[in-house]
């Protein structure tokens, strides 16, 4: 017991500190950027009770929740399909319960059918399925709607409003199926910010955060309208570039980086200057997504190793 109350003592330092750090910094307590904020000290303060714990509990220390709320949704939907298709189920059973025909009495006395009654008896039994029938249709197109709107949203950065990891895998392994027996004319390029952490020490999370749109934005500018861009982690972006040689790849990527190094980003009153590196590969036969991202980060560390502000290609 003494040692929770212990443990419970050191987070509320920390979330203290947080709160400290935050507000000298000007920056408003939001819960990501008290997030960061908190973890940058825990991480600083080599306490391995609390950054074992953090492990052992990363859902009450980690903000990345996505795939938490991702998988909610689908549980939503899911259940209320189901509890629609047994509605509509129940819903048919009774119209058909209540429209019964006594097919055998009319046999044994034809004399005494009643033509309008069981016409009448037909046309209402038909409106009410048709009904019913309408009424799970428009259920079932509303659902599917949010089913692609969640669809949409989950291969979505937050952030930066580029797609995500999740997309760039899916993607990427659509591309290896195709090109199991045959080398496509696909280029692989990965940008990392360079000295990131070093923004995000001297400046804040803020200022993190502007950069990376920043950083966005430089490199949508500098490609063809319609080439995805992918943020592959934290400071890294990935570009896809579908039929295209090597060489058109390199005048991109040296665009990039140029126009990056030559831009500025004012932020309360400083100038943040931002570099990128990069690394390139082409897609070869037999190609899987593993092999593709390992040569392109292979380049990419060669390309930090030699300056940055530059880039290298995988072979």
């Amino acid at each position: 017991m003494n040692k929770n109350k212990e443990m419970a003592k050191k987070i509320s330092t920390i979330g203290d500190e947080a709160f400290e750090k935050l507000k000298s910094l000007q920056i408003p307590p939001y819960p990501k950027y008290y997030h960061n904020t908190f973890m940058d000290i825990l991480i600083e303060s080599n306490d391995t009770d609390i950054v074992d714990l953090s492990e052992k509990y990363k859902y009450l220390f980690s903000n990345e929740d996505t795939d938490l709320i991702l998988k909610e949704s689908c549980f939503h939907i899911t259940k209320e399909s189901i509890s629609e298709f047994e509605k509509s189920n129940i819903n048919l059973k009774n119209i058909s319960n209540e429209n019964i025909i006594d097919i055998d009495g009319i046999k044994k006395e034809p004399n005494n059918i009643h033509m309008t009654q069981i016409l009448a008896g037909f046309n209402t039994f038909q409106q009410q399925i048709l009904k019913e029938l309408d009424d799970a249709d428009e259920t079932i197109t509303r659902l599917k709607l949010e089913i692609e709107k969640l669809e949409r949203e989950s291969n979505i950065d937050p952030l930066t409003k580029t797609y995500n990891r999740r997309a760039l895998i899916k993607d990427l392994e659509e591309i290896t199926t195709v090109g199991e027996d045959r080398t496509l004319d696909m280029q692989f390029i990965i940008f990392d910010a360079d000295d990131f952490k070093n923004i995000n020490d001297t400046f804040g999370h803020v200022a993190g955060d502007k950069t990376l749109i920043f950083m966005t934005r430089l490199i949508e500018n500098s490609i063809r309208k319609g080439v995805r861009v992918y943020r592959y982690g934290g400071e890294e972006f990935v570009v896809l570039l579908n039929r295209s040689e090597l060489e058109n790849c390199e005048k991109i990527v040296q665009r990039v980086i140029k126009n990056t190094d030559e831009s500025k980003l004012l932020y309360r009153g400083d100038t943040i200057h931002l570099t990128l590196s990069a690394g390139i590969t082409n897609h070869k036969k037999g190609d899987t997504v593993e092999s593709i991202i390992e040569r392109a980060d292979k380049a990419l560390y060669i390309a930090k190793a030699d300056g940055k502000n530059c880039y290298r290609i995988g072979k």
